[in-house]
């Protein structure tokens, strides 16, 4: 057991860390307590002692108490965690063995965490930290950070990762079986291999066990009370530098999403009452979650009236909150700094810095078309601007029988890409290397602008035949072309072809997938729109359709034992189509060497709605040549896996014909939406455009409490 452990009972939490409020160290006490403490986790408590397994002081010790424990084959016979939606975001994962474990057999290759992400997967942040029969992963330090905090005589080493898991993440769980690598595989103290590997996962909440009991405090740098600059005060002077990086330094780790710089941390010219723009990160020095820094976008500027720099005042709320969702204890007020003057460009001291600041306590300038597009302003929750949850569209049959209008289509079935190794009766040739087919769908097949999450092939009641394929390869991919060469890299020319699915496919034989479509006596469907589809193998992740340019689905498939049937559409006299369809006789050509045919495959295309959009109407600035920084978008943080992007658009003013000596954005002469902020300078109205994805996984969704954006006059 580490220096660090925590314990947890029956869904409360009790928990010593090496932080205390004061200095964050544990007195001799603490520690030796902490020694001789397990670690409970999801309602399972692990007893400790010289007679229980996870308590054994050594492995001598434990081949003394239990022989079986050194001699016995090594197999995983608990994963605590395994399967649950709940874990907390600092909750150590928890590993049961039947053996001793060697220790040096125990690394990232041999137990894996992965965190499922929209590109595949990446391994997560954490120690591994094995003792006796136990394996844990504390996902709130590094594997460096723990191993140096072992060190001979090392000095006490705070946590560099202590927000832990990513919130409401998908994770997964792999110990390699045999056959192994014998350098990476887990082993008894014996030597002897792991007897079966194992496969679990779980998923995260947004909570934690509270890592220090208690609220948080202010204690400033070094535990001074004061704040800290970057770079530090004059010696001589006092003064600030009018750039300067304010050091704010907690008790314990601070939830940075609390740390609002509109509402809960808030910097002021005192003289003139108006706020200092600026942002909060974590401070890229220490990574112990209890250190930031307040970066002002435009600097402090200077008071150019007075040839002076500013009196700045500092005011944390009790709206901070620690990872436990504690509140600041008291609030603070800093003294009162003043920066240095700086002559600027034209000597009379650099120009302040402005604000535009939308809280979104009300809709006024919220542009209606936010409604349509899905984003909710001020409604789901007062005061918020929040993405619209994932919506789930109408599975989507792409059946071409109205493709051109006044041309009849006629229907056919094909095996391609679902092929088999050997011939089969009349019907089925023998590809012994499978087949890749791209097909190309132009966005009146698609519909709406949406994830594709799944794709179904058909149209048929049922697969005719039972079928194992041993691999599949299935692609989406954007393009410009309205017609497929034989390139099959070249055809997805916008952007890049996704893999969605590399894997197995097996294929049940199943008389009705859709029984009330038309069949015939032998259970065939012979309704042209029937709607029962054979869906391929569920996505790893899903492709974001955008609409706009033709898609292709690219599907290829190593020979199986059966073959499938599939039906297309085409025209029998002229071509109201151009080539849709490129067939190779090898699952992995890069070319089509078979088919290049004006011909189109009837699809379903699966799709959730994930992206929604907020925008606002044009904001009037106080000058007429601004000069912008980034918008500040607080909460910095964000659910796992959800993403928000934020565009600027900009306007010159024109006389407004209702208000004499008024002016209105014309919108006639707008710049595009661009994420370049500088792209709006000079431009007297502005608005901004939010866009948020939803995490498909979860159902989560963004949340802005505001928006600021800053700006020089």
């Amino acid at each position: 057991m580490t220096n660090n452990a925590e314990t947890h009972k029956s869904g409360t939490s009790s928990t010593t860390s090496p932080e205390s409020i004061r200095g964050g160290r544990m007195t001799s006490k603490q520690k030796h307590t902490n020694r001789n403490r397990g670690i409970a986790r999801g309602g399972i408590a692990l007893a400790v002692g010289a007679a229980s397994i996870a308590g054994f002081a050594g492995s001598a010790e434990a081949r003394r108490a239990d022989p079986r424990l050194a001699n016995a084959p090594l197999v995983l016979t608990s994963f605590v965690q395994n399967g649950r939606t709940d874990v907390r975001r600092n909750e150590v994962l928890t590993f049961k063995f039947s053996a001793l474990v060697k220790a040096a057999s125990v690394d990232n290759r041999s137990l894996s965490v992965l965190e499922s992400t929209g590109t595949g997967t990446r391994a997560a942040t954490g120690a591994l930290i094995a003792k006796n029969n136990i394996v844990r992963f504390d996902p709130t330090r590094s594997q460096r950070n723990y191993d140096d905090s072992r060190r001979p005589n090392a000095p006490e080493i705070e946590k560099d990762n202590p927000t832990g898991f990513t919130s409401f993440g998908v994770f997964q769980v792999d110990i390699v079986g045999p056959p192994s690598d014998d350098l990476h595989t887990l082993k008894n103290v014996r030597g002897a291999r792991i007897l079966q590997g194992f496969h679990g996962d779980f998923r995260t909440s947004d909570l934690y066990f509270d890592p220090v009991v208690g609220q948080p405090l202010f204690v400033g740098v070094s535990y001074t009370g004061q704040l800290g600059f970057d770079p530090p005060k004059s010696g001589s002077t006092g003064l600030v530098d009018e750039d300067a990086i304010i050091i704010l330094e907690f008790s314990e780790p601070v939830d940075i999403a609390t740390l609002d710089p509109s509402s809960t941390v808030i910097v002021k010219r005192v003289s003139v009452n108006e706020q200092v723009p600026g942002f909060i990160r974590l401070d890229p020095a220490d990574r112990s979650g209890r250190r930031f820094q307040f970066v002002p976008s435009l600097g402090f500027g200077t008071d150019r009236a007075n040839r002076t720099g500013w009196d700045v005042s500092v005011q944390l709320t009790e709206g901070i909150l620690d990872l436990a969702g504690n509140k600041l204890k008291r609030p603070f007020t800093a003294p009162t700094f003043r920066t240095r003057f700086v002559p600027g460009t034209d000597g009379n001291g650099k120009p302040s810095a402005s604000i535009l600041t939308e809280t979104f306590a009300n809709q006024t300038k919220m542009d209606p078309v936010t409604v349509a597009d899905g984003a909710e302003w001020n409604t789901t929750v007062k005061g918020e601007l929040r993405g619209g949850y994932p919506t789930t569209y109408p599975n989507r049959d792409v059946i071409l029988t109205t493709a051109s209008a006044g041309v009849s289509v006629v229907r056919t079935r094909v095996n391609d890409p679902i092929v088999s190794g050997t011939a089969i009766g009349s019907s089925c040739q023998a590809r012994p290397n499978g087949s890749r087919c791209q097909m190309l769908y132009v966005p009146n097949d698609v519909g709406n602008a949406a994830a594709i999450t799944g794709v179904g092939w058909g149209p048929s009641s049922n697969a005719l035949f039972a079928a194992t394929h041993p691999g599949v390869t299935l692609r989406l991919g954007h393009t410009s072309l309205n017609a497929l060469s034989a390139d099959y890299e070249g055809n997805v020319n916008v952007g890049n072809a996704a893999v969605m699915y590399d894997g197995q496919y097996v294929i049940p034989q199943a008389k009705n997938i859709q029984p009330s479509d038309g069949t015939n006596p032998q259970g065939v469907t012979v309704d042209p729109n029937a709607r029962g589809m054979w869906l391929w193998p569920t996505f790893t992740t899903s492709f974001e359709w955008n609409g706009i340019n033709n898609l292709i689905f690219d599907a290829g498939v190593q020979a199986g034992n059966n073959c499938q049937i599939l039906r297309i559409g085409f025209v029998p006299a002229g071509i109201p189509f151009p080539v849709r369809r490129a067939v190779s006789t090898s699952h992995n050509s890069a070319t089509a060497d078979s088919f290049l045919e004006p011909v189109v495959y009837d699809i379903r295309f699966q799709k959730r709605r994930r992206t929604t959009i907020g925008t606002s109407l044009f904001y009037q600035l106080a000058s007429a040549n601004p000069i912008f920084a980034d918008a500040i978008v607080s909460p910095v943080s964000q659910p796992g896996g959800v993403q928000v992007v934020v565009e600027m658009q900009g306007a010159p003013g024109r006389a407004d014909p209702l208000v004499p000596g008024g002016f209105i954005p014309d919108t006639t002469q707008a710049t595009a939406w661009d994420t370049d902020i500088t792209k709006v300078n000079g431009y007297q109205f502005v608005r901004f455009r939010v866009t948020m994805r939803a995490n498909l996984t979860t159902n989560q969704s963004a949340r802005i409490a505001s928006i600021q954006i800053p700006y020089i006059f």
